[in-house]
């Protein structure tokens, strides 16, 4: 049976697999090397296809390799009875551009709400998300985080690319900035973790990938962490 990427290589040319470039002996590919690997494309596919979100949110878009399996998952949850959408946002005009081009090579354009600018500025109102997917540049991503957290359900995710389970922390001051480019993670995510607000697991890819899972009332494991003598 042919994978997710072979069926999105089959409707564009604008997509060429590589061996990826991150340096050790992974055995993962990539698109481009500034983008999500070839299986962390399809990780994002499978996890939508579980959590079959209503609304999800990334940002990012670069040049719509994530979005578009993603999306994918989206119009295949929709034929299902799970209808979706996917809001992503960019800033760079001609990655937009280019996002355009594949998104309608694969067909899913009409699932993808795409928006060029800052996701920081955009006003989410009582919109509420299923799972995000923070992509866009370093230094926003946990601010992204803070931003979007009142905006997820309880039991949604957030993926945050290129983040190691490090969580970015080196302890050195590059550009002025103490664990640049990321920041200090500690100041911006350290209650969420600290209050068991949330639950995390880093699969070891090569550029980095850290999945943050909202609490939901029914989970046994958090309310027993947090000292519930009815568990």
């Amino acid at each position: 049976m042919p994978s997710i990427t072979d069926y999105i290589l089959s409707k564009t040319n604008r997509l060429n697999v590589s061996p990826e470039v991150s340096p050790g002996d992974h055995g993962f590919s990539m698109f481009n090397d500034a983008g999500t690997e070839v299986e962390v494309s399809e990780l994002l596919y499978s996890l939508v296809k579980v959590v079959k979100p209503q609304f999800l949110l990334e940002t990012g878009t670069h040049i719509g390799v994530s979005s578009v399996y993603m999306a994918q998952a989206i119009k295949e949850n929709t034929a299902n009875g799970k209808p979706g959408k996917l809001l992503t946002f960019e800033i760079i005009p001609q990655h937009y551009n280019n996002a355009q081009l594949l998104w309608q090579d694969v067909d899913v354009r009409e699932f993808i709400d795409a928006r060029l600018q800052s996701a920081l500025d955009f006003y989410c109102g009582d919109l509420q998300f299923d799972m995000l997917f923070l992509d866009s540049e370093p230094q926003l991503r946990f601010n992204e985080f803070i931003k979007f957290w009142p905006n997820l359900k309880p039991g949604g995710l957030i993926a945050i690319h290129d983040l190691h389970p490090s969580m970015g922390h080196h302890g050195q001051v590059y550009h002025g900035q103490y664990d640049w480019p990321y920041g200090d993670w500690r100041e911006k995510l350290g209650q969420y973790v600290k209050n068991h607000q949330v639950q995390v697991i880093h699969p070891l890819t090569p550029r980095g990938l850290s999945i943050f899972q909202k609490t939901a009332p029914n989970f046994e494991v958090t309310k027993y962490l947090l000292g519930d003598t009815n568990v």
